[in-house]
């Protein structure tokens, strides 16, 4: 997150605010006027003098806001120092009246999110306020309940002073309405401006703040996602993505798909030719999700690839994998797997399952069915656990199809799941399909499902089809 540029982009925006804000005021102003000046109301000359100076004032100020498109630096400056302005005098004519106006410039300073800003706005106002309440003093509307006259005095006519009615005729004496305007009136106001004026830079310092924290944060995430980015790139680049694979061989076909529920997931694919005569695939599903997950598939991945290379016993290689996979597992990760060996002269695969979800057969010319008959128990569970294998013999037209619990498992509306009949289904009906468009449909078929419903899981699919 660029902070300047955020901050440049509210300042217009404040700006922008800020300038409606006059034109309103311009447009309480004009009517005010033109009331006074068709008598509607009664306005001594100097202050409807001074009502024009303000429509004056806010007009430009505004007129500059919109020329320049609220962009340069300097018009926050203008913007705020006319209102404060406009307000201060508006309150020399009605000292006890307009009370407020003081806060709304301080107040409205805070949407620039800059500390210095609002404090000078806070000092400026004080000032101007504090000069309009001594000209107020002999010219404006006061509170007299703030002048202290000793009880009985005679009240007697003063035209400097522009009273109400019931205060008329009191003696006007210049220094004492100067001292008790000045201390009794303005004084209790400045220790409230003062109150406003700290709470603003306090809230403006929050505000910073929080900019900063949404800044580290927006940093921290961004970095977190390069790095899940370049995970998944080391992931998917540790999987068979040419396709076809091993395109020399006649014997068979091969075609894998992942899709991953997050940016990283814990399925995984595997396929390599242990010899010229033997193919091991290999499938699982790691339990949990994201980063732990990922890392203990490759874990897994690795071991499982590197003992299948150098033993072509099934049972025995899980036997073994799985020991190695418990040490050290304090994170108590395991994972589902199924692991097969095909003898390609003789098309006799050789399989074990270690708790993973059965693989589909489906011969030439008859609908699929599922390869149950070795079940154990996961990978990573318990070292002493000891592995089977069984076999079977394929030919021409079979195929096989490989898949973890993210197709089966895949969350419809009204909390469905899609199922081990539908899959079975889509199989049934794309037989004469080539495997890559097998794969593709079924991920359509599922995705149909699950329409308007987040990936719960990651898809993961190896098709194996005898030529």
């Amino acid at each position: 997150m660029d902070t300047n540029r955020i901050l440049k982009e509210n300042e217009i925006e404040a700006n922008r605010v800020l300038t409606r804000i006059l034109l309103v005021t311009l447009g309480i102003v004009v009517i005010t006027w033109i009331l006074f000046e068709t008598g509607f109301f009664y306005i001594r000359v100097q202050f409807r003098e001074l009502m024009i100076s303000n429509i004056l004032l806010l007009a430009v100020a505004a007129a500059t806001s919109r020329y320049f498109k609220y962009e340069k630096p300097w018009i926050k400056y203008i913007l705020m120092g006319v209102m404060t302005i406009v307000f201060a005098v508006t309150t020399s004519a009605l000292t006890y009246n307009v009370t407020l106006l003081i806060t709304i410039p301080i107040l409205l300073s805070i949407r620039y999110f800059n500390k210095k800003y609002t404090i000078f706005i806070a000092i400026l106002s004080i000032i101007v306020f504090y000069l309009a309440y001594l000209y107020g003093a002999n010219h404006g509307m006061l509170d007299m309940n703030f002048v202290q006259y000793a009880p009985g005095t005679t009240i007697i006519t003063n035209d400097k002073m522009w009273l109400d009615d019931a205060v008329r005729d009191i003696p006007y004496d210049s220094s004492l309405m100067l001292f008790n305007t000045t201390i009794s009136d303005y004084f209790v106001k400045l220790l409230q401006y003062i109150i406003i004026s700290v709470a603003s830079v306090a809230l403006v310092g929050c505000c910073q703040k929080l900019m900063q924290k949404q800044k580290d944060l927006t940093e921290s995430t961004a970095r977190i996602g390069a790095e899940l980015e370049l995970a998944e790139k080391i992931q998917r680049d540790m999987l068979p993505s040419i396709f076809p694979t091993f395109s020399e061989q006649k014997e068979y076909d091969l075609y894998a798909t992942m899709t991953t529920a997050r940016e990283v997931g814990g399925d995984f694919y595997d396929f390599f030719k242990i010899d010229d005569d033997h193919l091991g695939l290999v499938i699982a599903d790691v339990s949990g999700k994201g980063i732990p997950a990922a890392m203990f598939m490759m874990t897994a991945k690795t071991t499982i690839k590197d003992y299948a290379l150098t033993n072509k016993d099934t049972a025995e290689i899980f036997t073994i994998a799985n020991q190695r996979l418990c040490e050290n597992n304090k994170a108590e990760m395991f994972a589902t797997a199924w692991i097969g060996i095909l003898n390609i002269k003789t098309m006799i695969l050789q399989y074990t399952n270690a708790g993973h979800n059965y693989p589909l057969l489906m011969r030439k010319n008859s609908p699929c069915e599922f390869l149950s008959d070795s079940h154990g128990l996961f990978l990573a569970g318990l070292d002493d656990t000891e592995y089977e294998k069984s076999e079977i013999r394929l030919s021409s037209g079979d195929r096989l199809l490989l898949y973890t619990d993210g197709v089966t498992e895949a969350h419809g509306q009204n909390k469905t799941i899609y199922g081990d009949d539908q899959l079975k289904r889509v199989l049934n009906e794309t037989a004469s399909e080539k495997g890559e468009i097998v794969l593709s449909r079924i991920l359509e078929n599922v995705n149909r499902f699950t329409e308007g419903i987040d990936q719960f899981d990651d898809i993961t699919m190896t098709i194996l089809t005898i030529k």
